[in-house]
């Protein structure tokens, strides 16, 4: 209790300094984001240092410090925004008013939409790091990822059991098999590639969505 009263209270006060600063401050935050997201990509979660990215950003590491306390702490100041917009994209589609494989398809669309708005993702895909991450913040973060899983799967039992997609196959299963293909593109897909992720992204759901169609009586 009392270790989680003090992460609250660092957290805390690098917020006040951080607004405190202003707009120079802002742009240091977006400059130290951004090379997290280079050096976790390149070189792993795992390997990489709090002074690993004050080099990327060109800063001594006691200038880091002042805006983030550990490695864990600036992943889920990464990773929050990301995520949550993955979860809000999902759910404003799937209360949207139109037919399970329109739904369906959008759903996706906006999944490779961010993945390819926020490259930070595939830190999140490529090295299970949701397994390191503890605290409010990062509990947070795994029930977003959660809660896409869950409304994505109700979306397509709801066009199963309207007679828009097939009906022997176990809608969780299907969600699982999609997933899968979006999320194992972090091994091979390479940006300025011959296709864009986009086009690739259109082309899995397309796949997702002939996998999903009723077979004929």
């Amino acid at each position: 209790m009392v270790d989680e009263v003090a992460s609250s209270n660092i957290a805390r006060r690098r917020l006040e300094r951080r607004a405190a600063v202003g707009r120079r401050s802002d742009e240091r935050w977006a400059s130290i984001l951004s090379a997290a997201t280079t050096v976790f990509r390149e070189l792993g979660y795992e390997k990489a240092t709090l002074e690993d990215i004050a080099n990327e950003v060109g800063i001594n590491r006691a200038t880091l410090y002042y805006y983030v306390g550990t490695k864990e702490e600036l992943l889920v100041a990464l990773l929050a925004e990301p995520i949550e917009t993955v979860r809000t994209r999902l759910e404003e589609d799937a209360a949207a008013d139109m037919p399970g494989p329109q739904k369906l398809a959008a759903a996706l669309t906006g999944y490779v939409k961010t993945l390819d708005e926020h490259p930070e993702l595939f830190i999140f895909l490529s090295e299970n790091v949701h397994t390191v991450m503890t605290g409010p913040e990062a509990d947070a973060l795994r029930a977003n990822a959660d809660r896409y899983g869950v409304v994505l799967t109700q979306v397509i039992r709801d066009g199963a059991a309207a007679g828009e997609f097939r009906r022997d196959v176990d809608p969780q299963v299907a969600v699982l098999a999609i997933l899968g293909m979006f999320n194992w593109m972090h091994r091979w897909y390479r940006p300025g590639g011959r296709r864009s992720l986009i086009e690739i992204g259109d082309e899995i759901v397309r796949l997702s969505l002939s996998a999903l169609e009723p077979q004929a009586a």
